[in-house]
């Protein structure tokens, strides 16, 4: 049988808010309403309720669910919910923790829609939050998530590196091998040097997901912000990765926003992460170009 292994217990949890396990309890039986009620649809979280029917939290799960993914979340969202001029609202984060094979974050419920394409107000908010939310800085100088992990951006083969890397220096020499190698292969590339973006910026927050699903307008009295709900695709890397992440995209909520976002500062290597990525996406491996000293590193 598997053990629950508690991650974050955040001390901000309303009163009288269930054990890991009580939830896991209604995680089943709210799971099984979920199925029934949508056959065949693959469902990545639920509604928990208290006794009288009333939501208390919305529980998301599964195996790509990951603690750096809360500790992430966590973290930003007591930076950005504690600043009253912020435009943006993330939701607080209460409970993390694995069982089996499956990670779950148990956060704050926020009752609203998704943004509307059509919506010029909504797109500029969003726009807005995104701006506001790349200007957060690392609280230390290791790319990827809070407290360490895979990276997970549009750079890497299915969004998620085969590493996770110690320095910047290490990231940087991925970047430039893959290029090297697709330029022996006979396609264009171009090295990158991100020391001076980092000198100057920090590493910074890195939405990596943009799509329409991940932002919601709040029905409720919160001041008209925009809520960011996922940060599953959400670390913190060299400036140079969120344009390069822009330009990837085909999603067209993210092309919407492109034109309110303007360029990062010191994002002149954001070319030369592209190329890179196209070398390592056809190939279908993270590993073309990794440092051969990284390999032992990996999950």
């Amino acid at each position: 049988m598997p053990t629950i292994k508690v991650d974050i217990d955040a001390p901000n949890k309303p009163p009288n808010f269930p054990s890991a396990d009580e939830i896991l309890q209604q995680w089943r039986e709210r799971l099984r309403l979920a199925q029934a009620a949508n056959p065949g649809e693959h469902i990545r979280g639920v509604l928990l309720v208290d006794g009288s029917g009333a939501p208390y939290a919305w529980l998301k799960f599964g195996p790509t669910v990951t603690m750096a993914e809360g500790r992430t979340q966590h973290f930003v969202a007591q930076l950005v919910n504690g600043d009253a001029t912020a435009p943006v609202r993330v939701p607080y984060v209460y409970l993390t923790f694995e069982f089996g094979l499956r990670g779950f974050i148990v956060m704050e419920f926020v009752d609203g829609a998704a943004p509307a394409y059509e919506s010029e107000r909504d797109v500029a908010d969003a726009a807005a939050a995104v701006r506001y939310l790349t200007r957060i800085r690392a609280p230390n100088s290791v790319p990827g998530p809070i407290g360490g992990g895979l990276i997970r951006h549009p750079f890497f083969q299915d969004r998620e590196s085969a590493v996770a890397y110690p320095s910047v220096d290490w990231l940087q020499l991925h970047v430039n091998r893959a290029s090297i190698l697709q330029r022996a292969y006979g396609r264009a590339g171009g090295g990158v040097d991100f020391s001076a973006e980092v000198e100057a910026h920090g590493l910074r927050l890195c939405p990596a997901d943009l799509n329409r699903e991940n932002f919601i307008r709040p029905r409720d009295s919160t001041g008209g912000k925009i809520v960011v709900l996922d940060f599953g695709a959400t670390c913190f890397l060299p400036v140079s990765f969120f344009r390069s992440a822009l330009d990837i995209s085909a999603d067209h909520f993210t092309m919407l926003l492109c034109s309110q976002i303007p360029e990062p500062p010191e994002s002149k290597n954001s070319e030369g992460v592209t190329r890179a990525s196209y070398a390592l996406v056809p190939r279908r491996s993270n590993w073309f170009g990794l440092p051969r000293e990284l390999k032992p590193l990996s999950k």
